[in-house]
């Protein structure tokens, strides 16, 4: 009876672990297919954000060339009314600028032979727009106010500023729509991942508690295995801290000073503080703001044109970054009023991780967020210094530049270098900087 009993409870026991087994077995194919599901979602997320960060682009480069046949056409009135050939700075600025702003356009809009079409029958309205604007300007040279007035009172101009405005009109209310759908598609995208991901932690609940089951006789090991995570854990804490340390005095020394990684904020640098102009980057439409208070800081301080457009060029680059991938943020434009002007931008984003921070920075091209444009590389080309504060609770940039290139206090006396390679090497060495320089296989230029 004893060994029945005996051979019973082997039998059971030996079926129970077969059925223990082939549940193990089945959430594991689970939570497989859950992370299948959950990666597609992701991918799907991604896709949509970038549709709609493409959506953004495209509406804000259709509003600034109407923007630029404005400028135009108020320096044009203004002529027409005083004489003064100073209204022709910005009449001319307006009308070569909305040509640049109208080739960027065509070049995001490509691959969309509808929204091409659209564009190129703006295209056409602008450049009969222009051509009325300096026939008027042409005729006030030549033959006064009266001549060109009575040019101006044919009312061609006004139905081509009407017919303008109505095409940029169709073209930005054809991108909301799609924007709307984007948008929803990526807000459907997340919150079919965050499901799954719900998914999947029950699933792994009922993994662990399996899986206690057959390893409660290994809890000494696991105590062992535990006290060796702590301290590779450790490890890795000291190898990331050696290897920030390595990577700062990297992009300085490779950027000739440009750029500066800081750890906190009290290694930005102190603002200026003649003057400042704050905004607040929520919407693309602000990026124009920021971009005119850095250009009228730059002229004010008396910058040549050229300093002005890449001081330009570098803060769209960076508030675009912010709104788009940041979650939007505030900037101020701060000036000493001689020599010197800051822009800091700051956005809620998560940061930039440490390992794209070489690429994010210095590879043109490449951003850390999957979308196109130059990024960092831009930016550091363009202005004097860089300073860059990101961790979790979002990134800071500071951008500096000085009235003279060459010029800025900053660049005095600093070594100059032009490249630095590192190589991938499998041998460890007791040096961690040198451990931490075999993580990286490309060779920058700055």
């Amino acid at each position: 009876m004893r060994q029945l009993i005996m051979l019973t409870l082997k039998t059971v026991r030996k079926i129970f672990d077969n059925i223990a087994t082939c549940s193990l077995l089945v959430v594991l194919l689970i939570l497989i297919g859950i992370s299948v599901i959950s990666v597609d979602a992701r991918k799907r997320f991604i896709q949509s954000d970038q549709e709609a960060a493409h959506s953004y682009q495209v509406i804000e480069s259709i509003n600034t060339v109407l923007s630029d046949l404005k400028d135009a056409e108020t320096g044009q009135r203004g002529f027409l009314i005083t004489g003064d050939t100073a209204y022709l700075e910005p009449f001319y600025l307006g009308v070569t600028q909305s040509r640049l702003d109208m080739a960027s356009a065509k070049s995001m809009l490509r691959s969309d032979a509808a929204q091409e079409g659209r564009l190129s029958q703006l295209q056409d309205t602008t450049s009969e727009m222009i051509d009325v604007l300096k026939l008027t300007v042409s005729v006030r040279q030549r033959s006064g106010s009266v001549a060109a007035t009575k040019i101006v009172q044919s009312g061609r101009g006004k139905i081509l500023m009407d017919q303008a405005r109505s095409e940029v009109a169709a073209m930005v209310g054809v991108e909301q729509a799609r924007l709307t759908q984007r948008n929803q598609a990526a807000l459907d995208a997340g919150n079919f991942s965050r499901l799954t991901s719900i998914v999947g932690s029950v699933f792994g609940i009922l993994l662990i508690g399996t899986a206690i089951v057959f390893v409660a006789g290994y809890l000494r090991e696991r105590e062992d295995a535990e006290l060796e995570n702590n301290r590779l854990i450790q490890l890795a804490r000291d190898t990331a801290i050696q290897q920030r340390i390595f990577l700062k005095d990297v992009l300085m020394s490779v950027t000739e000073g440009r750029l500066s990684l800081c750890d906190d904020e009290e290694e930005l640098p102190l603002p200026l503080g003649e003057q400042e102009t704050k905004v607040a980057l929520t919407s693309s439409p602000a990026l124009r703001d920021l971009r005119q208070a850095a250009i009228s800081a730059a002229r004010e301080s008396g910058f040549h044109e050229d300093r002005v457009q890449d001081l330009a060029t570098s803060v769209s680059e960076a508030g675009m970054n912010a709104i788009i991938h940041g979650g939007g943020g505030d900037a101020v434009v701060r000036t000493d009023g001689v020599e010197r002007v800051q822009v800091w931008i700051k956005d809620h984003g998560r940061g930039i991780a440490l390992d794209s921070l070489p690429k994010s920075t210095l590879k043109r091209g490449y951003s850390s967020a999957g979308t196109l444009g130059h990024g960092f590389w831009l930016m550091l080309q363009l202005t004097d210094r860089l300073y860059l504060l990101t961790g979790a609770e979002g990134t800071t940039i500071v951008l500096e530049q000085a009235k003279l290139a060459g010029d800025a206090p900053w660049t005095q006396n600093e070594p100059k270098r032009t490249v630095i390679s590192f190589k991938t090497g499998t041998t460890q060495s007791d040096d961690p900087a040198t451990n931490i320089a075999n993580q990286y296989d490309e060779t920058f230029y700055p």
